[in-house]
């Protein structure tokens, strides 16, 4: 029973012709091709044809009626069958040269012939006589037919044309006999076809080689292909001019030249006779015409001119009505050539002109634009573009105009900026930009040129715009209103409406967007306001000279409030604004806390120099005052600050180095010794926990270790310190200080303990890991929360390593209770910040490819791996030393690529191992890879392993990828590859390979 689910074959349609039809009824073909749509179509049959005849020699001929009987004998009843193997001897007749005559030659005693069967005879004889159904129209086999087809057809026009069995591509010093078969006629148009093509050919030369294959090329193998694109086209450029020259008939191909065989005739002579005498101007005309293609594809433009020029005469010279049997050249396309050539007689368009316009420095630019405002066949950004080139050129030199030039470039496009709907442009830019100039008069000047040709939609556009200057555009309004006047474009109401709005309206012109101090000055009658006034000044305010002056003129206007509760963002600390509170109500008081708020909003948005001064100032201010009792107190409270706001300073622009480091460290052990003096004004948290954290960057620990631990913001900073002085301490592997582990431990519970810290979890971590500067401290912050990681983790594959971790535990109590999430993302935080500083730390890169790797983002983790390796080979100027890129950070590399797709980077990274794996090499290459930066030939010149060449040679030819298969022989042919050269070269060539894929590498991921 049949599949009810199998497809069935579609039947054929009842007009379609199957090919061996042909074979079998010779006039068949003839009645097909008369169709008007003809199934299968002419090129369709060609391609059938030639399919079914492949390129091998038979040496016999069958019988009428039989093509399987090996008769090696003529028959009886028959006379010889000319050219054909089996046949008489056939005298010879003059030679085709490579040249336009055909010289006799003396005959020879025996000829070859075709050395064809009938059937392949006969398929051969029905592909040529289609081909001259279309008039051997080389543009449309071209576009139709596959390349390795063409040549196949071209090989059949010349076998039988000459009647003897050749082979394409042609030898250089071609010389064949025309046998009995062949014809002088037709081997000249065969030869010159054959030229025509090989010109043709390198037009499309590297399209024809990346072409898809069919699936059978018995017929023409990839290497004739290669060899016929490498032919010398001089000899065919000189056949094709000397063919130009020659005033012999030419002759081309009638459609009953070609006598299809029949199965009831022996005889296979093609009607010579019956061919097309061409006129001289109509072969000159196609030839002058390709020539000049050629020309023209070479850069040789001189003589693609002269080509074309005469391709152009002779075609004129053909009289209107001739019927044209071998010339296919279309008028567009011939008008292109013209036009490439410049000898074109049509007029240029505007954008031609344009065009041409830029490429002569701007000449006639102006008068250019102006058409176009009319015609609009410029695009409005190809305008602009040409504006600020002009601009720009004329402002460096380099184009000898006065600006006269850019100014009426810039208006003419102001007034087809008009007509362009939703125009992005405005007329605003060119007022601003020119103010300073006379814009008006070449703006006007564009106007009235436009206005006669402007339809009323676009009058209309035009009164808007005309609307928009009067009103907005107040320095020149009176002007351009007394010139819109002579328009006509407005009514009298109209303009006695428009001068009445010009002179209600106050249009701003703003210096700059941002609010300035004197604009805030107000002149009004009401005191409230002039209160208001001083009062915005005094919070924009940054110089505490202007402050002083500001409040003595409040407190002369008997405010009903503190002046220092003017802002409330003003925010003072606690210890000093307990002391201005306790100060009578004075201007002292008010002075005292407007700059204390003020120094401290100027820190936060990082103006700290103004900062700094104002609290300089006002110390200075409060040593000058009668307070003996809390002026010591006071001062010393205002210098603590200012010390607070220097480290903050310091640590901000920390590479750039702006203050004396030894000073401020000095500064910071004063200020901690207030702590442990146990004075009874000491330093606010804040300041306390800042000097630690500086010292601890400065690497000065002594003074940190005599600090009482029970301060909570200094819990981090001793603990570091400590460890830091056991670590010097230290003699061999000795497990170090365990505080720093417990209180780094203690961030991460998943359930912080109540009282065990003071040190409120990850938030105070990272709050104080912000803090750290010194390349020491991040390293050691970094190897114990990556020892953390490991554990938690508990994962050979993705362990990080780097300095210092060797010091810490191997195991913690009651992982589970520990976030291992929070510890990726606090560790993955705290590396991009140490990076930032310390770009160039090879092993806290290759520590965040491993994390990254960990996590699953392969396309970062690759971009550390790169940057680790590029860091450590100077960008690629040194060799790669195994203590950058070992096996460990080779094969994590090699996984990444993988994970990627990219699976030819990963087949190139096995090569950096100290043995190859090749099994990783060949599954990698098995694979297809699915990014498009990882082409297989890409990398074939970073490769040195030979084995590793040869397996891909292999694939490539078990693939049928030809050219990639010749570029990886040509990269295995190079000397530096040679197995016989000794271990100094080898490694040289290693070297120079792994230099130029670690730059690609580097321009793929970090660029």
């Amino acid at each position: 029973m049949d599949d009810p689910l199998k497809p069935k074959p579609v039947p054929l349609a009842a007009e379609t012709v199957l090919w061996f039809e042909f074979l079998l009824d010779p006039h068949k073909i003839t009645q097909h091709l008369q169709r008007p749509h003809p199934e299968p179509s002419a090129m369709e049959l060609i391609v059938q044809f030639i399919s079914m005849t492949p390129n091998t020699a038979q040496e016999s001929v069958g019988t009428p009626g039989s093509d399987l009987q090996n008769l090696n004998q003529t028959p009886s009843n028959s006379g010889p069958i000319p050219g054909v193997v089996g046949g008489a001897p056939a005298p010879t007749t003059p030679t085709a040269s490579g040249g336009v005559g055909m010289p006799h030659s003396p005959q020879r005693p025996a000829e070859k012939g075709l050395q064809l069967n009938r059937k392949q005879l006969a398929l051969k004889i029905l592909e040529l006589k289609v081909a001259t159904w279309l008039k051997w129209d080389l543009d449309a086999l071209e576009k139709n037919l596959p390349v390795i087809m063409q040549l196949a057809l071209l090989r059949d026009l010349c076998t039988i044309s000459y009647g003897c069995s050749l082979s394409i591509p042609l030898p250089n010093d071609f010389d064949a006999r025309i046998s009995a078969a062949g014809n002088e006629r037709a081997a000249r148009f065969a030869l010159t076809i054959y030229h025509r093509m090989l010109l043709r050919m390198q037009l499309i030369k590297e399209q024809a080689l990346k072409a898809p294959r069919p699936q059978n090329t018995m017929y023409q193998t990839v290497d004739q292909l290669q060899q016929f694109l490498d032919t010398p086209t001089q000899p065919s450029i000189e056949y094709l001019q000397q063919l130009c020259a020659s005033t012999k008939p030419f002759y081309i191909f009638h459609y009953d030249s070609f006598v299809p065989l029949r199965c009831d005739d022996i005889g296979n002579g093609q009607n010579y006779d019956v061919m097309h005498l061409i006129t001289p101007q109509e072969l000159r005309a196609q030839l002058h015409y390709e020539l000049a293609q050629y020309y023209l594809y070479t850069k040789q433009y001189v003589l693609a001119r002269e080509a074309a020029a005469a391709c152009n005469t002779n075609l004129q010279a053909i009289p209107p009505q001739t019927t044209l049997y071998y010339c296919h050249i279309r008028p567009s396309e011939l008008e292109g050539l013209l036009q490439a050539c410049g000898i074109s007689a049509e007029e240029q368009s505007l954008l031609e002109k344009f065009q041409q316009s830029l490429l002569n420095n701007y000449t006639d630019i102006v008068s250019i634009l102006r058409m176009d405002n009319r015609r609009r066949e410029i695009p409005f950004i190809s305008r602009r573009q040409v504006e600020l080139d002009i601009e720009g050129s004329i402002s460096t030199g380099i184009l000898k105009e006065t600006v006269q030039l850019q100014l009426q470039v810039a208006a003419l496009n102001v007034v087809r900026n008009i007509f362009e709907w939703g125009s992005i442009f405005g007329s605003v830019e060119y007022f601003e930009k020119y103010r300073e100039l006379d814009c008006l008069p070449p703006l006007v000047e564009a106007l009235q040129e436009m206005l006669p040709h402007c339809t009323f939609k676009e009058q209309a556009a035009l009164k808007h715009f005309l609307i928009d200057c009067l009103l907005h555009q107040g320095g020149q309004s009176r002007q351009l209103l007394q010139t819109v006047r002579g328009f006509g474009l407005f009514s009298s109401d109209e303009l006695q409406d428009i001068d009445e709005q010009m002179l209600q309206a106050t249009p701003p012109v703003p210096t700059n967007s941002l609010a300035s101090l004197s604009d805030w000055m107000c002149h009004s009658k009401m005191s409230r306001v002039d209160v208001g006034a001083l009062e915005r000044q005094l919070i924009s305010c940054t110089n505490a000279n202007t402050v002083r002056i500001l409040l003595v003129k409040l407190c002369a206007t008997a405010p009903g409030k503190p002046l220092w509760a003017i802002n409330p963002s003003w925010d003072v600390p606690q210890p000093l604004k307990t002391l201005i509170m306790a100060m009578p109500v004075s201007f002292l008081q008010d002075f005292s806390y407007v700059l204390l708020g003020k120094a401290r909003e100027l820190a936060t948005r990082g103006n700290y120099i103004d900062a700094v001064s104002m609290l300089s100032v006002l110390k200075s201010e409060n040593q000058r005052q009668e307070m003996a009792a809390n002026v010591q107190l006071m001062c010393k409270l205002i210098t603590w600050e200012i010390l607070h706001i220097q480290i903050t300073q310091c640590l901000e622009e920390w590479h750039q180095k702006p203050l004396d480091l030894q000073s401020l460290g000095g500064r910071c052990k004063q200020c901690l010794g207030a702590l442990q003096a146990g004075d009874s004004i000491v330093p606010r948290p804040d300041i306390l926990e800042s000097c630690a954290i500086m010292l601890l960057n400065l690497t000065e620990f002594p003074p940190l270790l005599y600090l009482d631990k029970r301060a909570g913001p200094l819990e981090l900073p001793l603990a570091f310190a400590a460890t830091f002085i056991e670590m010097e301490k230290m003699k061999g592997p000795k497990k170090v200080c365990r505080d720093a582990w417990e209180l780094m431990l203690s961030m991460f519970l998943n359930v912080p303990k109540r009282g065990s810290s003071g040190v409120g979890g990850i938030s105070s971590l990272q709050a104080f890991l912000q803090r750290i500067r010194h390349q020491s401290v991040f390293g050691l912050a970094i190897s114990m929360i990556g020892k953390v990681h490991n554990i938690l983790k508990d994962d050979p594959n993705h362990d990080l390593s780097c300095e210092y971790m060797q010091l810490w535990p191997t195991s913690i109590n009651n992982p589970v209770s520990y976030s291992l999430r929070s510890v990726c993302e606090t560790l993955q935080w705290l590396l991009s910040e140490a990076l930032s500083y310390y770009p160039q730390t090879i092993s806290w890169l290759k520590m965040k490819g491993d994390l990254d790797l960990a996590i699953g983002n392969n396309e970062s983790a690759m971009r550390c791996y790169v940057n680790a390796l590029v860091t450590g080979t100077d960008y690629c100027t040194m060799p790669l030393q195994r203590n950058v890129a070992d096996d460990y950070v080779i094969r994590k590399m090699i996984r990444c690529a993988a994970n990627l797709g990219c699976h030819m980077q990963a087949t190139v990274l096995c090569q950096f191992l100290d043995e190859i794996d090749y099994g990783i090499v060949f599954k990698n290459l098995s694979e297809k890879s699915s990014n498009f930066t990882d082409a297989m030939d890409a990398y074939y010149s970073c490769i040195w392993d030979t084995t590793l060449l040869e397996f891909i040679v292999n694939l490539h030819a078990k693939r049928g990828e030809h050219s990639r298969k010749l570029e990886a022989i040509s990269m295995m042919g190079t000397l530096e590859l040679n197995a016989n050269n000794n271990e100094e070269i080898k490694r040289e060539s290693a070297m120079v390979r792994k230099s130029r894929f670690l730059r690609a590498l580097a321009k793929q991921y970090l660029l």
